[in-house]
């Protein structure tokens, strides 16, 4: 299909209202990279932001990425080479990583681990067999099974070598030995090698002395070792996250020079920077060996620009519903924090990594409909990602998908579809979901699609309900931020069981994450091992406190390097000091910041401690601290940022009363559940709404890149910064009566 420009549709107002024309301007590019699209924000100087989506391109990342920016340059009435040419930051996020370790479709990886310890990955540790697990098969915990680990037990190998927890050597390494391992290994197809010994983070000397073997011999072989990506404690969780690096860093090293010989052909000549699953930008030749800090890149992006808009708009408590077309993710913002932790979790898979919290399941509009050997229909995790893509696409797919369900539901427009340039066939929909899931079941194709999509929504909803109500959080105090291609679509389907107060749909809401990203700081982040018990009570000593100052200035001068690597300027650079603690035999810590700024002393120890004390109580309950035990220092941490000058900035616009008349499109036939069959049901243009315009269900509201449907007694209304804000019945009725406690299960 010819593109065309299609100003009513195109979200050019979406966050600013600004045109961006002038040739003199500058601009901040930032992309996300899902499985299905790519999304692309443009940002100039004066704040205005510019959106497009293309579809992803797996084998040549780069064609996907710079077709987005293209898309989003159009609407800001420039070409690619002109913003390109003038653009200071390229921003990318990415679930190349989420989306390998979940399919498993990484390089072929193998271990070398000190004699006798080979099977740590097997054993693994008592939690490794529950963390990541949902409630019902937590309830089953003795037919659950360890996860299984990246590394098959046929590529690892052990090394004679010791080193003690001093740092000491007790026993030299065999190097020829570690020469024979390696060669064996190449033989059997090892792509990609991990090097974790044991107290490596004390002495790395015998890491490295593997490590330069692997590279001598096989220069072309992927090497990582634990000292260089994880120096810290804890045997099996180093372990694992080494070897979960080995497995994906040729996928994201491939991808990321894909991106930057072809940003460098097209006239970019900055640095690429890539979000990091903590919430912050790194330079992507920063990552080259450092793959698992992107486990949860793109979704994170739409954290973080969640937890912006929940300032703006004054929503401390969010659900992030992120649903593209290959995941669903999850986060939550509270009391207007992200929420974060020490430990990445993905695919049951405990990583050393600090993450800002987001869980994923095989959920996307990608997901295909599939029969087991029962009959009985499922949905994901596989998906049919951007090729061949749903069967509607019209691109070879032939298994039916959520898309598809949506298509032939008719809340997705096929002439509509990302604003009319890329054109669906629901031929093709309907003929797939006949074959495979309406015919073997005997039931009807419209039956059918509305199975598919109460299914995959049964799905979101309870990975809703375990990122929340599983950790003690009750949804009746949070609103739902829904984004992602397929997020609006599908978050008042689920919205309403999952008892949230209101979904929220940004206005660049299919391109969320790309914005949160442009809206990052540059991070990186430091971490070494420190164990040491000091009393609650009493004297801190000065050799301590010299001590935890030479850490300290050395995790910091590593910071400073990295920043003059970035070419950050010391004036943008800021650092954040914190210590992971627990009462002494106790498993699990708690990080708390140094508050006291400067030199560490025995006041500013003093002072942690009492910070200490009130934070595990805040966790765990008023009288759970035990200020006489002994408390023991664990980890020593810097969090380095640097922000990144984006000059994004939302604007409030006055209200225009409650019609919606002039967003009106017309009617056209959408099946609904709840009459069991089609109905003429008004649709609307979001990017024509004003503030103060209220639209009632039943209704589909259509957008660039995703639609909203409306079901049976739910209601939308713009507030000022162009949000949609969905409620539903049960839940206002609450709102007005104040009985939220009261709401019935539904």
């Amino acid at each position: 299909m010819p593109r065309r420009r299609l100003p009513d549709v195109q979200p050019k107002e979406s966050c600013t209202g600004a045109d961006g024309r002038a040739s003199d301007l500058t601009y901040l590019v930032s992309t996300d990279s899902g499985g299905t699209f790519v999304d692309a924000v443009i940002v100039d100087d004066r704040g205005a932001c510019h959106i497009g989506k293309a579809p992803t391109t797996p084998a040549t990342p780069s064609s996907g990425i710079l077709a987005a920016v293209a898309a989003a340059a159009e609407v800001a009435g420039r070409s690619l080479d002109a913003v390109l040419r003038d653009c200071s930051m390229f921003f990318n996020g990415t679930t190349v990583t989420t989306n390998a370790m979940i399919e498993r479709k990484g390089a072929r990886a193998a271990l070398i681990t000190t004699h006798g310890f080979e099977d740590t990955l097997i054993i693994g540790r008592v939690k490794a067999r529950w963390v990541g697990l949902d409630e019902s098969k937590l309830l089953d915990y003795k037919h659950v099974e360890r996860p299984v680990p990246v590394v098959p037990a046929e590529l690892i190998r052990g090394v004679a070598e010791r080193i003690d927890c001093f740092g000491e050597v007790v026993w030299p390494l065999d190097a020829s030995e570690a020469e024979r391992h390696i060669d064996a290994l190449v033989a059997m197809g090892a792509e990609a090698l991990a090097v974790c010994l044991l107290w490596s983070f004390k002495n790395p000397v015998h890491e490295a002395a593997i490590a330069d073997i692997a590279h001598r011999k096989y220069p072309s072989l992927y090497v990582v070792t634990s000292s260089d990506l994880v120096p810290a404690m804890g045997e099996y969780e180093r372990t694992n996250t080494t070897v979960v690096e080995a497995f994906l860093g040729p996928t994201l090293r491939d991808y990321l020079s894909d991106i930057d010989r072809s940003l460098k052909a097209a006239g970019y000549g900055g640095d690429l920077l890539v979000m990091q699953s903590i919430g912050g930008l790194a330079p992507a030749a920063g990552l080259s060996h450092a793959a698992v800090t992107t486990l949860h890149s793109g979704p994170v992006g739409g954290i973080v620009a969640a937890h912006k808009l929940g300032a703006l708009i004054n929503e401390p408590n969010l659900i992030t519903a992120d649903m593209g077309g290959t995941t669903f993710d999850v986060g939550l913002v509270i009391d207007g924090k992200p929420q974060t932790a020490q430990m990445t979790i993905m695919e049951r898979n405990l990583l050393m990594v600090p993450a800002v919290e987001a869980v994923s399941i095989g959920a996307g509009g990608g997901g295909i409909a599939w029969l087991d050997v029962a009959q009985a229909l499922h949905v994901g995790p596989g998906s049919q990602g951007a090729r061949p893509g749903p069967a509607c696409y019209g691109h070879g797919g032939e298994l039916p998908t959520v898309t598809d369900a949506d298509v032939v539901l008719g809340y997705i427009n096929p002439g509509t579809f990302l604003g009319g340039r890329m054109a669906l066939r629901e031929d093709l929909a309907r003929e797939s979901i006949r074959r495979h899931v309406a015919e073997p079941l005997g039931m009807t194709v419209e039956l059918a699609a509305q199975a598919i999509y109460d299914i995959v929504n049964a799905h979101m909803a309870d990975l809703v309900r375990r990122v929340s109500i599983e950790r003690g959080h009750d949804p009746r105090d949070f609103a739902m931020v829904a984004f992602g291609g397929c997020g609006p679509t599908h978050a008042t389907g689920y919205g309403p069981e999952c008892q949230v107060r209101r979904v929220i749909v940004p206005p660049a809401a299919a391109a969320f994450s790309a914005l949160g990203i442009a809206q990052s700081d540059i991070r990186h982040f430091y971490a070494t091992t420190y164990i040491h018990a000091l009393p609650s009570e009493g004297e801190v000593s000065s050799q301590l406190c010299n001590e935890l100052n030479a850490a300290f200035d050395g995790m910091m001068a590593r910071a400073q390097r990295q920043f003059e690597q970035d070419r950050v300027a010391p004036s943008q650079r800021s650092f954040r000091r914190s210590i992971d603690l627990r009462y002494r035999n106790q498993v699990h810590e708690v990080t708390v910041d140094l508050t006291v700024p400067g030199l560490i002393t025995a006041h500013s120890l003093r002072t942690l401690l009492a910070d200490f004390d009130a934070t595990y109580e805040r966790l765990y309950g008023v009288g759970s601290s035990s200020r006489k035990a002994m408390i023991e220092l664990v980890t020593l941490r810097v969090d380095a940022a640097a922000g990144t000058k984006s000059e994004f900035r939302p604007q409030r616009h006055a209200p225009d009363g409650a019609s919606s008349e002039h967003a009106f499109l017309g009617r056209r036939p959408v099946w609904w559940k709840d009459t069991g069959g089609y109905r003429d049901t008004p649709t609307y243009q979001l990017e024509r709404l004003r503030p103060g315009n209220i639209i009632h269900g039943v209704a589909v509201i259509e957008s660039y890149g995703t639609t909203i449907p409306l079901h049976p007694g739910q209601r939308a209304e713009m507030d000022p910064w162009l949000n949609l804000i969905v409620t539903f019945p049960a839940m206002e009725e609450l709102s007005r009566s104040g009985a939220a406690a009261e709401v019935p299960a539904t």
